[in-house]
């Protein structure tokens, strides 16, 4: 997950088609150590796609995924005003 959340970071940056390397980089820049393994395969998975149409296609699959909550409260505690 680290290195898709430094890939889409470095998109956001204005980085359009980030490599390993500026992933890797961005990683150690704040003491984090890059997987070359993990790396490589995301790298490989994203080769000539557009991450546009990959976010787009994955919000819709989140559709089928519940995240309903139950509503009801909020978490308490704090009682009233005596």
């Amino acid at each position: 997950m680290k290195h898709v959340a430094a890939y889409l970071l470095l998109v956001l940056g204005g980085k359009a088609s980030p490599s390993a390397a500026d992933v890797k980089a961005l990683l150690s820049s704040v003491n984090v150590e890059a997987d070359a393994d993990d790396l490589n395969r995301l790298m490989t998975s994203l080769e000539g796609k557009d991450l546009a149409e990959l976010l787009k296609a994955g919000k819709g699959k989140l559709s089928f995924v519940g995240g309903g909550g139950g509503g009801g409260g909020g978490g308490g505690g704090g009682g009233g005003g005596g």
